[in-house]
């Protein structure tokens, strides 16, 4: 009986262990190890018909952007009397991570005038450079002159028409205008702000009732020559601070015109070829634009856009857009966007960062934030307002940093839908901007065939009439499966992507 139990649990543990047997393999080690489940199938990537086709290509590359920005002159010191004050420099720098800050040199205005606002620019680049060293970045800052002291000018007051006075022996007084910014540099720098780049001559080409100081592209019996006064600044820059002189860029001018701008900038080039860090000018002029209304005509810009590029590359140098506030925020970003494409400029600056707005016509005004109380809509109880130009500039600068280069993009069926991408150093996030002027909706689609997404975010605008604050820069999320985004009419898109290139 014993025999034939013992016999029985024998068997039983044999029928167990060929069980087990049965179920498991040998490794190359010689370990059992369980039988792969099978994959689950992978969901297929599914081309919508109905939608428009992006595809980018990483390897066509063009230019490197130097930074987005703002001027902060006139009005600009307000916000530090602001109980939310903190929150507007978030928005402008933090936010919108701008790391370009224009100011206004005022030296040589007298003593009180000059520490006001050498204060107050302190002020803001301490705040900016606290709000870029979160993301590892350095501000740059770049001093214009609208003009200098009453006593270099020959009407002898900042305001007005007029240009650079004449000495005693009649000659027009450049190494004394050269002295005036090197003394300038010495003061912001005693200021604790680093003067990194220098416009000698805003607007140089135009007659101001304002502060103005008007420059000949060669000199004449009325007007002085902007090479001559150009080549004097730099040259004492270069005696005087060495390796650590500014960069110079110019003309600045009024218009986008490249044959204005190469009129001003080739006797300069020609005895330094070195002196011009980038082309700079504003977009008053060259293209079709107004003050009343406050419109423009984005497109009425390329022709004068292909040629300042073409220029710039005969003489090697970036190039800067360093003033413009004209048009609806729509128009604002597709300026910006062809700015960006045809004249490949590698920086962007807006006009008034922060500006006195007592009236404006809902959220589009010529400012990026408005500050005080009164509104044409109502009042503004913190004191400040957040435009629709400001949402139109974040759409660019607050995920295409510096040092991300653009990269070639082409869109299908693309009439009424703009588009630019942008990437870091190493592929790993791409920015793309898709801007909607259609009156009708429109479905994209981005099958990324040569680009692996490990994530994604997607951050919306629409400027259609009568937009409001929450219809500014809402978070979509993430693509869906399918990878599309539906644009709405009058829109900006913005899309980041993380991953890698296939």
């Amino acid at each position: 009986m014993r025999r034939n139990l013992i016999l029985a649990v024998v068997l039983l543990l044999s029928a167990c262990l060929a069980a087990c047997r049965k179920n498991t393999t040998k490794d190359p080690a010689g370990d059992a190890t369980p039988t792969a489940t099978a994959t689950p199938t992978e969901i297929p990537f599914t081309v919508d018909a109905s939608a428009r086709q992006v595809t980018f290509d990483v390897e066509g590359t063009h230019q490197t952007i130097d930074g987005f920005g703002a001027g902060f002159t006139w009005y600009s010191e307000m916000i530090f009397s602001l109980g939310k004050r903190e929150t507007v420099l978030d928005l402008l720098f933090k936010d919108a991570g701008f790391t370009i800050l224009r100011f206004k040199n005022e030296y040589g205005y007298g003593t009180q005038k000059f520490d006001s606002g050498a204060t107050f620019n302190a002020l803001y680049y301490k705040a900016a450079q606290k709000r870029a060293d979160e993301r590892g970045e350095k501000v740059t800052v770049l001093y214009s002159s609208w003009s200098p002291p009453a006593s270099l000018k020959s009407n002898n007051r900042i305001e007005g028409y007029g240009t650079l006075k004449r000495g005693d022996d009649g000659n027009y007084m450049y190494d004394e205008f050269a002295q005036w910014w090197k003394d300038s540099v010495d003061a912001y720098r005693g200021y604790g702000i680093p003067v990194d780049y220098v416009s000698i001559q805003n607007e140089c080409d135009f007659q101001a009732s304002y502060d103005g100081c008007e420059f000949d592209s060669q000199e004449t019996d009325s007007l002085a020559s902007y090479p001559k006064a150009y080549l004097a600044t730099y040259r004492l820059f270069r005696d005087s601070f060495g390796d650590d002189a500014p960069l110079m860029i110019g003309p600045e001018t009024m218009t986008v015109a490249s044959t204005t701008l190469r009129s001003y900038l080739r006797a300069i080039i020609s005895e330094e070829p070195d002196s011009v860090a980038a082309v700079a000018h504003h977009l008053y002029l060259g293209g079709e634009s107004s003050d009343d209304p406050n419109t423009c005509a984005p497109d009425s810009f390329l022709m004068n856009f292909k040629g300042v590029s073409s220029l710039a590359k005969d003489y090697g140098i970036r190039k800067w857009q360093t003033e413009f506030y004209r048009g609806t925020a729509l128009q604002t970003a597709n300026v910006i966007n062809n700015s960006l494409i045809y004249e490949n400029v590698n920086a962007y600056i807006f006009w008034g960062g922060v500006w006195a707005g007592q009236v404006t016509d809902g959220m589009d005004s010529g400012n990026l934030i408005n500050v005080g109380r009164q509104f044409r809509d109502g009042m503004c109880p913190d004191g400040f307002m957040a435009t629709g130009n400001y949402y139109a500039m974040r759409h660019f600068s607050e995920f295409i940093r510096p040092g991300y280069v653009r990269i070639d993009v082409k869109l299908s069926d693309a009439t009424d839908v703009r588009s630019s991408a942008y990437k870091n150093d190493d592929g790993s996030v791409i920015v793309l901007v898709l801007l909607n002027n259609g009156t009708e909706p429109a479905k994209v689609q981005l099958p990324l065939e040569n680009y692996t997404i490990t994530n994604s975010k997607c951050y919306q605008s629409v400027f259609t009439e009568g937009y409001t604050a929450a219809m500014m820069y809402n978070d979509l999320g993430a693509l869906d499966t399918n990878r599309t985004v539906t644009l709405p009419s009058e829109s900006a898109t913005t899309i980041v992507l993380y991953g890698k290139t296939k």
